[in-house]
């Protein structure tokens, strides 16, 4: 069953108090089908703008189906099921009737065109599946057949195609609230699986917090490129509207990438009221497009446009604010925020009609003291906002002791939506999970009740609001001839023009011809980007000993990096090295 968008009247109904009650994601779902069954709820854009709109009655009744075909393929009560399928109505009802099967889904990245040998995909994907122990498997026909090789021999393979209309389906498998709902495996990694184990708990008090905090009701229109497969896309841009009753509208990530003018006009055409998007998009917005592309654009309706996954830049700010405050968006609709995966989605959130707020600190007193003090010049931080409600921030020094107002120093969360742990990793879990407290691998600072991220003490790589880890940059760089093996370092390095970072290799090699030494960066290159899909904008090949180590023998990224910033040019990068 299909609708046309605003055949009824958003807002006629009130589904919270029902999700005030909800133990599990079916049982919210259950509310909003009692409530609200012909309501348009979710509405998909294919790259030519066609919609295609469903109901929550609609949506219920193809997760029952889903359900039927999951569980006549024996899957187990907790068994995880990936998912890969593209942004569309579908993935939101198998994600639903995997749950009603009393699986646990858990959505994965497609292949990314930017991979050229799809054994590389294949491969990663097989680790992923071996880690999970996966019951099923929920893909397309097409990849079902090149990916059939790396899935463990007990893993269901399933198709949309396979999922028959009619069956009857077998009792609802009942849930509890500490039972995992979703496994978050890191979108963008190319290392080690890590994969996030969600209960249903803390999935619902995280959109519970969210739609308290950003006043989000069922009058609120959701219109979000985010991909599904990010905790920021399922249970931001998906799960929070869907669940309060609103209008989710999505657009498929790669038509966005495309296309990045398909999400602003998006948000004109359906009146948008609330999105999501990283800081990368936003630059992208305010210095790619042409302005006859934004032509007759309305951006009036937004009052929150949370932006998160990677820090807010000034930069990008001022230049999104002053670009799109021709086409009615009002600088307080732009709303940083600050979160993890390990925290369901949301941790903090600027206060919602309140301007962004800057602050500039003293860089040397910030490497040299650890403390951010305010000057009239230096470096320029974005406020991440307010703890949300039942959410304990603390900022520590390494040796776990509390610190005071303006001092940086190890950020330490505490809430009712922390993570069970890591799926298979108690040793990861219980480093990361200390006494009921969350050690974030963040460092900040608070300035009254404001909370300002300076940098990551982790290794990751964040590139469009995806998580990467440099050990298979590295592996890559290390397989090219010329390299010296175990010398090399990859890391992040940001472009304040694309809001973004870009990856940076550092690779010692006895080599000193100039000839030569310009075909080993192009070989790196290639080697990087065919093994993941990543260009290497920074390639600096230094002699032997040239990379910074330990005493231990380990790699020493951070310490690189800060040696070769003049030679890498991010001598002026606003994220000092680490304090």
């Amino acid at each position: 069953m299909s609708v046309r968008p605003g055949s009824a009247r958003a807002g006629s109904f009130v589904v919270s108090d029902l999700l005030d009650q909800a133990r599990t994601l079916p049982e919210a779902f259950a509310a909003l089908v009692e409530r609200a069954p012909d309501h348009p709820a979710l509405t998909v854009l294919d790259r030519n703008d066609a919609e295609l709109t469903v109901t929550p009655r609609a949506l219920w009744a193809r997760a029952r189906a889903v359900q039927a075909a999951l569980s006549a393929r024996g899957l187990a009560r907790g068994a995880l099921v990936p998912l890969i399928l593209p942004t569309s109505t579908d993935v939101v009802a198998v994600y639903l009737g995997t749950l009603l099967a009393g699986g646990i889904p858990t959505l994965l990245a497609p292949p990314s065109n930017r991979i050229a040998d799809g054994n590389v995909y294949a491969e990663r994907l097989g680790r992923i599946l071996a880690h999970a122990d996966a019951g099923a498997l929920v893909c397309d026909r097409e990849l079902g057949k090149a990916i059939g090789g790396v899935a463990p021999r007990r893993t269901a393979l399933l198709t949309p195609a396979d999922i028959p209309l009619d069956a009857a389906p077998p009792t609802i498998v009942v849930s509890e609230p500490e039972d995992v709902a979703t496994v978050q495996y890191s979108s963008g990694s190319t290392g080690a699986p890590h994969g996030v184990l969600l209960s249903h708990r803390a999935i619902l008090n995280n959109i519970r917090a969210m739609r308290e905090r950003l006043s989000v009701t069922a009058a609120d229109v959701s219109v979000n490129w985010v991909p599904l497969y990010h905790d920021m896309g399922l249970i931001g841009s998906l799960l929070l509207p869907l669940l309060t009753g609103g209008t989710a509208v999505l657009i498929p990530t790669t038509d966005f990438m495309r296309e990045p003018t398909r999400w602003l006009h998006a948000m004109h055409r359906y009146h948008a009221t609330l999105s999501w998007a990283p800081n990368f998009a936003l630059a992208l917005c305010a210095h790619r497009l042409p302005d006859a592309d934004l032509v007759d654009l309305d951006l009036a309706s937004l009052r929150i446009i949370i932006v998160g996954a990677e820090p807010l830049l000034p930069g990008t700010l001022e230049a999104f604010s002053a670009r799109f405050a021709r086409y009615g968006l009002a600088r307080e609709a732009i709303t940083p925020a600050w979160g993890l995966a390990e925290n369901a989605l949301m941790a903090t959130v600027h206060p919602v009609d309140e301007p962004p707020l800057i602050e500039t600190i003293d860089r040397e007193a910030l490497v040299r003291d650890g403390m951010a003090r305010p000057s009239p010049a230096g470096l320029q931080v974005v406020a991440v906002g307010r703890p949300l409600a039942r959410h304990t921030i603390e900022i520590r020094d390494s040796a776990g002791r509390a610190l005071g107002e303006r001092q940086v120093g190890e950020v330490w969360l505490r809430s009712d939506c922390l993570f069970a742990g890591y799926h298979n990793n108690p040793a990861g879990t219980a480093e990361t999970l200390v006494g009921g407290w969350l050690d974030t691998g963040d460092r900040a600072y608070f300035a009254g009740p404001d909370l300002f991220f300076v940098t990551r003490r982790k290794d990751v790589i964040v590139i469009g609001g995806m998580k990467y880890a440099p050990h298979d940059i590295e592996n890559a760089a290390n397989s090219v001839a010329g390299v010296r093996q175990g010398c090399v370092v990859a890391f992040g390095v940001l472009d304040p023009e694309r809001g973004t970072e870009d990856v940076a290799v550092v690779a010692e090699t006895r080599e000193t011809d100039p000839d030569t030494l310009a075909r080993l960066r192009d070989a790196i290159r290639d080697a990087v980007m065919r093994a993941t899909g990543l260009a290497a904008r920074h390639v600096l090949l230094v002699a032997a000993g040239g990379v910074v180590k330990t005493t231990s023998g380990k790699l020493a990224r951070a310490a690189t990096r800060e040696r070769y910033a003049a030679a890498l040019d991010f001598a002026d990068d606003p994220v000092p090295a680490p304090c």
